[in-house]
């Protein structure tokens, strides 16, 4: 069940979609947005179910996002298992950083490193690779993660189709990769990530 915070989130990120779509249709910005696959909602997890039956699939030229396989069907969740051994409890992955996966194998590969999502609380959080591998080698070290959105709605509303976007990237990826712009052609001076690219176009982040 939802509250009416997460369904006014839903109901702008299903708007920003449908504008995100329109605009991709007649501009071609080479983003990936697919239509939607309704999931049925989980109790354990409130609204998370219910942002991706927005969409199939999101992919920019930084990231991936796509619902977590453990969340397709309630059958799929009931079957879910935690790692006894992960410091940070099996969370969920709600998407990928796809920069270090070569564009002509984007479509293959599910993605490079995760975002992830806290099975327990449901903030959507970053931790580097490195830094999830010494936890399992040093469990009762301080964890170093950084928080980027109370809920999955909120991130995807503010993070994903939002201003927020810019600070995702250089959260996940750096802010050199935030900041790169295209040098030649014809979006020369541009930002070279598509998807920033396009939220601009949309007036949605700057």
């Amino acid at each position: 069940m939802t509250s009416p915070d997460d369904s006014a989130a839903l109901a702008r990120i299903g708007e920003k979609l449908a504008l995100l779509r329109r605009l991709e249709a007649e501009r071609g910005f080479g983003v990936v947005i697919e239509e939607p696959a309704p999931l049925e909602p989980l109790a354990d997890l409130p609204g998370v179910a219910e942002v991706y039956s927005l969409f199939r699939l999101v992919r920019g030229d930084n990231f991936r996002f796509a619902p977590p396989p453990e969340i397709l069907t309630p059958q799929a969740w009931s079957a879910a298992t935690v790692d006894p051994d992960d410091p940070m409890g099996s969370p969920l992955t709600v998407g990928h950083e796809v920069r270090s996966v070569p564009p002509g194998l984007r479509g293959d590969i599910t993605g490079g490193d995760p975002i992830y999502l806290d099975r327990e609380d449901l903030q959507v959080y970053w931790m580097a690779p490195d830094d999830y591998v010494f936890q399992y080698e040093h469990p009762d070290s301080d964890v170093e993660f950084t928080v980027i959105a109370a809920d999955l709605a909120t991130f995807f509303d503010e993070h994903v189709f939002g201003p927020g976007y810019p600070e995702l990237v250089a959260t996940v990826l750096g802010p050199g990769v935030r900041d790169q712009r295209l040098r030649t052609g014809r979006h020369a001076g541009e930002y070279a990530d598509n998807w920033r690219r396009l939220l601009i176009a949309a007036g949605l982040a700057s």
